[in-house]
């Protein structure tokens, strides 16, 4: 399997700030920071950017060491994050803006009942429009790219984001419908889910903006992704199955991306580099 030149979505960490109902992370073992070490020594080789992504990665202490070793072995960095710590906790963040190419801001809703119904909170504070309004335009100001992720489900499919991407003016749109993958799962969250005809309409309802969007429903974003988990594992999404981990001393990155099930044509359907 040829991945060079593709990126690596590493769940790192499963641990976040927020309680989304419709998260499907799974539980896993957080490794020693060596054995992420390791694991990213070997799987460097074979991509050429690593997306940290969780769970949150902001909450992690490993984010920002492992972040200067991937730029060390000459690999790009991106992050998706909820952005709650990069307005919060900004003084434990000066790094980040140098090591990042992209980053992705998490955002499903611009209200704040919408984003306490959904679980977006930590402790009961939601990130204001104005936050997220701050925070963009302080990752477009340190000449990064800027990524707003959206999951769609039935509590935000009627929202309406043209406004604020005109005032945010990201590089990419990301919009999600709902998924709820065949695997054990932490909550029951049926009712969230949306037809493909309300996910269309959202869509449809930013078209102002489609030369920005790339929209997944269900079917695009299974087996679209190159995915590792907390524990150094390769995700195969067609089985359910994961491959024995990279930490481990005698598992090589092409035993472990042998277990991979991504289709190139929508991997590449998905992905702007």
């Amino acid at each position: 399997m040829n991945t060079k030149g593709k990126t690596l979505n590493w769940h790192f960490t499963t641990a976040c700030n927020f309680c989304c109902r419709y998260c499907f992370i799974e539980n896993a073992k957080t490794l020693d920071f060596q054995s992420y070490v390791r694991t990213l020594e070997k799987i460097a080789p074979h991509f050429t950017r690593i997306n940290f992504v969780g769970g949150e990665p902001t909450v992690s202490p490993y984010l920002l060491p492992l972040m200067r070793r991937t730029r060390e072995l000459g690999l790009d960095c991106t992050i998706v994050t909820n952005g709650y710590n990069l307005i919060h906790k900004a003084d434990d963040f000066p790094e980040l803006y140098d090591l990042c190419s992209t980053i992705g801001i998490s955002i499903d809703s611009l209200k704040d009942e919408t984003n306490a119904k959904i679980g977006r909170a930590h402790k009961g504070e939601i990130i204001s429009r104005s936050e997220y309004e701050s925070l963009c335009k302080r990752i477009k100001e340190n000449g990064l790219r800027l990524k707003i992720n959206t999951v769609v489900s039935a509590l935000n499919k009627d929202e309406d984001f043209s406004d604020f991407y005109s005032t945010t003016n990201p590089d990419r749109i990301k919009l999600f419908q709902c998924l709820k993958p065949k695997r054990c799962l932490k909550q029951n969250y049926d009712k969230l889910l949306i037809s493909a005809s309300d996910f269309a309409a959202f869509v449809a309802r930013h078209s102002s903006f489609a030369d920005k969007i790339i929209a997944e429903d269900n079917e695009a974003m299974t087996c679209a992704y190159y995915m590792l988990d907390a524990e150094c594992r390769i995700l195969n999404d067609t089985k359910g199955t994961k491959s024995p981990s990279l930490a481990l001393s005698d598992v090589s990155a092409e035993e472990a991306l042998s277990f991979s099930s991504v289709q190139i044509k929508k991997y590449n359907a998905r992905y702007i580099a």
